[in-house]
């Protein structure tokens, strides 16, 4: 765990059998739900930060700029978005957590994941798990589903997940580093949360607690998830009063769940942009309240 490019902050703690968990922002997070569910975890596990990566190297800052804080006409201090690894114990569970969390790298990806990968060496990780999600035809009224996609050493890690069906184009950080884990013989599977295509760009918390949820049975533990129960709950009632009030979403959601009811996949999203803004618009106004 000597690569230059990672900065040890402190020591870290005896791991059991620790599970990578991998949540960067960057390429595709519907409604917030990777994003929200690993930060969740994170402080439900009490996870502390170990080490950080160079930001020379893999962060461009023209992309992600750097914010100030001025006090009073005087500049007090830099703050970065660093990408850090965090590590937690996971009571009654097989296994502890490694959290890598932050901006995804702009550049030197492969550099990138091989420092992961000799960083999941050193700390013996066991296997990882990727988040995300992305935008479907999927009601809001339907339990959110989550797929999956392993690497070639992964078997069965998330067997109660659907696997993706098949899928090529273009990928993020996240992807790169789940097939190179796989070349070094370290299981690693990605988990994706539909979204509902109409309320993708706010944050969706049923999705994220989906997410909480899988990853929790990934582990062998409880996770007490009530506080995002409720703000799931909430949600989904603004969103019901949102589509009452607008007649093609009252049309549209109900063909959606008889879709889904039936079996059918979620991976075809309908045309509707002007409905899904203004449903956003909606659900913005309302949590600016």
């Amino acid at each position: 765990m000597a690569d230059p490019l990672i900065r040890w902050t402190a020591e870290v703690p005896a791991l059991r059998r620790p599970v990578l968990v991998v949540s960067m922002d960057g390429f595709i997070d519907a409604g917030e739900a990777a994003s929200n569910a690993a930060m969740f975890l994170r402080h439900r596990w009490a996870a502390d930060p170990v080490a950080t990566f160079d930001r020379d190297t893999f962060i461009d800052f023209r992309a992600r700029r750097p914010t100030s804080v001025i006090d009073n006409g005087v500049l007090r201090r830099i703050e970065f978005g660093d990408l850090a690894v965090l590590v937690a114990k996971v009571p009654d569970a097989p296994h502890d957590a490694v959290f890598l969390l932050g901006p995804e790298p702009d550049m030197r990806w492969e550099r990138f994941c091989d420092c992961v990968v000799d960083l999941c060496r050193g700390l013996g990780v066991e296997a990882a798990l990727g988040l995300g999600a992305y935008p479907a035809a999927a009601p809001h009224t339907r339990p959110t589903q989550i797929v999956s996609a392993v690497n070639v050493a992964a078997g069965d890690l998330v067997p109660t997940a659907a696997r993706v069906p098949g899928y090529t184009g273009p990928v993020g950080a996240q992807i790169v580093l789940q097939h190179r884990l796989g070349e070094a013989g370290i299981p690693a599977v990605g988990l994706w949360a539909e979204v509902p295509h109409y309320i993708s760009a706010n944050a969706h918390p049923s999705s994220a607690l989906a997410l909480v949820q899988v990853v929790a049975e990934t582990f062998g533990v409880a996770v007490d998830t009530g506080e995002l129960e409720l703000a799931a709950a909430a949600h989904d009632a603004q969103v019901d009063e949102a589509v009452a009030d607008h007649p093609d979403a009252a049309e549209m959601v109900p063909r959606l769940a008889a879709h889904v009811d039936a079996g059918g996949a979620t991976q075809q999203v309908p045309s509707g942009d002007d409905l899904a803004a203004e449903i956003e618009r909606f659900l913005s106004e309302r949590n600016d309240q």
